[in-house]
């Protein structure tokens, strides 16, 4: 039972250590530091005694100090780790000042016993002088290390509360987009059961008019309008070709309710008909022509819809009539949904709703297809 507690806490700390390595360039950048000063260093001190009898060359007095260059490589990746752990849970600034100081304290320890010990292995000096030689190394370079030690965690910690702030950011960014996501999923769902209601009394108003045939085309339609909903219910975007599919289908359910009062055209440029558009995003626009277009009294109710391009834009112009009492305010849910919709989705895009002295109203959208502004 021992054996087993004491293995399992050996493995859960291997595997939170190595959790919190540091990158490879971290570890490569801090390798090429310490070589570098070390190679400074060696020749510093190959020029201070340079022309001393007992001066030694560049080259061995670059690998006798090795030793102490090498455990500083080790050192800072070492603290590095350990500093992650530390900061990696909320705890009061008392407990991780001396956590810290612990962690600084054993390292410096494992760094003077290590870096001498094989120091004295490649020299091939005497062992029985390593504990006389340790504390006069240590007279002369403890305040150094301890300077070394203290400036390696203050760069570390510093490292650390960048990644945090930087995580943080990255967090929130996500759930903002998250919850961008819902706004949009319930403002699409709210446009199923609004169109839905008007198609279904455009099918109960031809019953009534005993129009049965045409109450079962307009039931076809509708069928057809549902599928298309249902295999586009988990994407978040549709092609223009899709669109005008569907914009279609509702425009032939409303042709029958209102027989030749509805002159509809589409035009829609090749290069359009493959761009990916926001799922339902030009309908509501289209169904709000339509009606509109129902109050007037004359039989050319026109609905015209226009899809081309310019540059990296979508443009998207449509045209109905409107009645000269209409002052074209109550836009109604499904408007109201696509402006909010193109807030959410777009940085850049235009939305313009406007009606001239000839009895035409105009709707002009004009949004990015490059995803970069999206």
């Amino acid at each position: 039972m021992l054996n087993h507690t004491i293995g399992k806490f050996y493995a859960d700390t291997a595997t939170l250590f190595r959790a919190n390595l540091p990158s490879r360039f971290f570890a490569m950048s801090a390798t090429l530091i310490w070589l570098a000063v070390h190679a400074i260093y060696a020749h510093l001190q190959f020029r201070a005694f340079e022309g001393n009898e007992d001066a030694l060359g560049w080259l061995v007095g670059w690998y006798e100090l090795s030793p102490w260059f090498i455990a500083y490589i080790f050192h800072t990746i070492t603290l590095y780790t350990l500093t992650k752990i530390i900061e990696s849970k909320q705890r009061p600034i008392k407990q991780r000042i001396i956590l810290h100081t612990i962690s600084m304290g054993l390292l410096l320890v494992a760094n003077w016993l290590s870096s001498t010990a094989l120091y004295f292995v490649i020299t091939q000096a005497d062992f029985a002088t390593f504990i006389p030689f340790l504390l006069q190394m240590l007279s002369t370079t403890m305040q150094l290390d301890l300077l070394i030690c203290f400036g390696l965690l203050s760069m570390i910690l510093g490292l650390c509360f960048h990644d945090k702030r930087i995580q943080e950011k990255l967090d929130f960014k996500n759930l903002q987009t998250a919850l961008i996501d819902e706004q949009l999923k319930t403002l699409r769902t709210q446009l199923n059961p609004h169109f839905l209601f008007n198609a279904l009394n455009t099918a109960v108003s031809l019953i009534r008019l005993k129009r049965d045939e045409e109450a079962v085309q307009a039931l076809a339609e509708l069928s057809s309008m549902l599928r298309k909903i249902l295999e586009h219910k988990h994407n978040t975007n549709s092609k223009v070709k899709e669109e005008i599919a569907f914009i279609k289908n509702y425009l032939c359910i409303q042709q029958m309710r209102f027989s030749d009062k509805l002159d509809v055209k589409i035009s829609v440029e090749d290069c359009c008909l493959e761009v990916e558009i926001p799922n339902m995003l030009l309908h509501p626009l289209v169904e709000n022509a339509v009606q509109h277009g129902s109050q007037l009294e004359s039989n050319q109710n026109l609905v015209d819809l226009k899809v081309s391009r310019n540059g990296d834009q979508l443009l998207v112009k449509l045209t109905n009539r409107v009645a000269e009492n209409d002052q074209h305010k109550g836009f109604g849910i499904g408007v109201s949904n696509t402006k909010d919709r193109l807030k959410k989705l777009y940085k850049d895009y235009r939305l313009d709703l406007c009606s001239d002295r000839e009895g035409f109203f105009e709707t002009t959208l004009v949004i990015p297809i490059c995803v970069a502004n999206v």
